[in-house]
């Protein structure tokens, strides 16, 4: 029985990814034409409805995290690095997830850095000395309240065809990418990003 649900599932997921692609390339395609951005956001796309990639994590405090132990949690993973503009911008927005989500049992919030693991360490303990000049940027994030782990050689946002920082991908409780979200192809506020990102995940959930 709970195989014939899985199948179900599936398919499910793939008629309502292949819809979402379909709008996803078009929107795509009026925000860069035919660029080499248009291409590279069209590849990571077809991941929408595909198995997310295996997750096996450590983050700055010393926590593990793998794909096993996360099933049946809808998952957020984020893509960002500590001198990075728009990631700064997002920052406020992810800690008010957390606060919101981060006690829930079928959720799980993970932040990828293209940083090293001293780097995050540095950024946690606040040591504007370790990063001299570009502490004027780094300093401009909030004390950030979720997991936060070293991806300095891309090896993370390369298995889920990333090209651009910051970026949000949604996994279900499946372990299928639903959703992929780039907060500058939308023009929101932070409280409107907020809702778009609580929604998404609160329906997951719910399904």
């Amino acid at each position: 029985m709970k195989t014939i649900f899985n199948i179900i599932v599936f398919f499910a997921i793939a008629f309502n990814s292949y819809a979402q692609t379909a709008e996803d390339t078009a929107r795509i395609k009026s925000l860069y034409g035919e660029t080499e951005t248009y291409f590279a956001a069209l590849n990571q796309a077809a991941l929408i409805g595909t198995d997310a990639p295996h997750l096996f994590a450590e983050s700055a405090t010393g926590k593990l995290y793998n794909s096993e132990e996360l099933s049946d949690k809808v998952i957020l993973v984020h893509f960002w690095f500590l001198s990075c503009g728009g990631c700064l911008k997002e920052s406020p927005v992810l800690n008010r997830l957390q606060d919101s989500l981060g006690n829930n049992e079928n959720f799980q919030l993970l932040a990828f850095a293209n940083n090293n693991m001293e780097e995050l360490r540095r950024f946690i303990k606040q040591d504007s000395t370790f990063f001299k000049r570009r502490w004027a940027t780094i300093k401009k994030h909030p004390i950030l309240k979720f997991p936060l782990i070293p991806d300095d050689e891309s090896q993370v946002f390369n298995s889920f065809k990333g090209w651009a920082y910051p970026a949000n991908i949604l996994i279900d409780k499946n372990g299928f990418i639903r959703k992929i979200i780039h907060a500058h192809e939308l023009d929101l506020e932070k409280d409107a990003f907020f809702e778009l990102l609580y929604g998404e995940i609160m329906q997951l959930m719910n399904e």
